[in-house]
This record gives structure tokens, sequence and C-alpha cells, in this order.
């Protein structure tokens, strides 16, 4: 078991990441730069994570809710991770 808590980390933190990044880009790829420097786009990402989770709900697979999905799924492999490492 110990051998699979290193891929199953770095997997959550990929998750998370192109969760993350998919949430602050814009249409044409582009991060809007003004913002992420002060505060990351987090508010672009909370906002994005509400209406994601909406259109998880009503089980419509925006690309909100494939954003979600896959913080979520980082989220829960990060959880397993550090649960199995005690």
């Amino acid at each position: 078991m110990k051998n699979l808590l290193i891929p199953m980390f770095i997997l959550g933190c990929m998750s998370l990441l192109a969760g993350y990044f998919r949430f602050i880009v814009d249409d044409n790829g582009n991060i809007p730069l003004n913002r992420f420097r002060l505060t990351g786009c987090i508010g672009d990402v909370l906002v994005g994570m509400v209406l994601g989770t909406r259109d998880l709900c009503a089980r419509q697979l925006s690309d909100k809710a494939k954003s979600a999905l896959l913080v979520y799924g980082g989220i829960a492999l990060l959880f397993l991770g550090f649960r199995f490492s005690t």
C-alpha cells in the first residue's frame, strides 16, 4: 500500500491544478494577469465551483462541471492518501 501513496498524491495534486487552471482561463486560453497577481483568481474558482456543482447536481456535464469534478477528485485522492499514510 505504501508504494501507491506517492502516485496517489501526485495524481491528486495534478487533478487539483488541472481543475484550477481550467477555471481561471478564458475562452481563448488566456489568464487574466491583473486579477491573478493579487488574488490568484480565487473568486473565479469559487464561483466556478458553485456553478459546476450546480451543474453536476442537475446531471449536466458542462465545462465548469468537468473542472469541479477534477477538483473534487483531487481532494478525494489527497484525502485518501493522507488517510492511508498513517
